[in-house]
């Protein structure tokens, strides 16, 4: 997503917007209904009996596209034995300077949305996740002629994006001490054609409460890596 923004830097502006609008908003209600009618008969079910938790805070350092770096944070909240609350903030940055050009870029990445897990066997848990999503990217590029250097040339720019993603996948442990998950995903924001992604994280557990994380987003525009410790209660 935040390749096409930088790229594009503003949202091609649809034919029909309200229309659009209206496609967005019948396939998000669409997804929520379908999400729950899979998850009805399985809510009898409990995820604590295999020792998967739904409760933790994380800090990462983010690496993404084009030499983007930063940090992030991220955490969720079980609200019972299937179903839980997740979010997420991220803020990363990129500064270039060449000679006739310099170039600052912001990313700011927000997630809000509802899971449900239920269990498949004694170490994994079946995970879907339906989050509504917001991506800022603003920047400010300078350009100098090289014979005029005193000649130059300032811009400020900005584009937004508004969305949502679904995922499912599987979590599970697979020792005592580590655990991944691997989640498929689709992403689509208003004024942009959806993505599909991949989502990849392995964690150590160093006690019961404290582990180290690292996880990789695999899209159609670039891979984002993330490293971090995650505090699970």
């Amino acid at each position: 997503m935040f390749a096409i923004l930088r790229k594009g830097r503003n949202p091609p502006i649809p034919s029909d917007p309200d229309g659009a609008l209206r496609e967005m908003h019948t396939m998000r209600k669409a997804l929520t209904a379908l999400v729950l009618a899979l998850a009805a008969p399985l809510a009898a079910n409990a995820s604590d009996s295999n020792g998967i938790g739904y409760t933790n805070v994380q800090l990462d350092y983010i690496y993404e596209y084009d030499f983007m770096d930063g940090v992030g944070i991220s955490g969720s909240y079980e609200l019972t034995d299937n179903f839980f609350l997740a979010g997420s903030y991220a803020y990363t940055t990129d500064s270039e300077d060449v000679v006739g050009y310099a170039a600052d870029t912001t990313h700011k990445s927000y997630t809000l949305g509802v899971g449900f897990n239920t269990p498949i066997g004694d170490r994994a848990d079946w995970v879907s996740q339906l989050a509504f999503a917001r991506h800022d990217v603003s920047g400010h590029d300078v350009s100098c002629y090289v014979a005029e250097p005193q000649n130059c040339r300032a811009e400020r720019w900005s584009a937004h994006a508004k969305g949502y993603n679904l995922s499912t996948g599987v979590r599970g442990r697979i020792t005592d001490k580590l655990t991944a998950n691997a989640y498929a995903g689709y992403e689509d924001y208003s004024g942009y054609e959806g993505n599909w992604y991949a989502d990849l994280n392995v964690g150590y557990n160093f006690t019961k409460t404290w582990s180290a994380e690292a996880g990789v987003r695999l899209n159609e525009d670039a891979p984002t890596w993330r490293l971090g410790v995650r505090a699970s209660f």
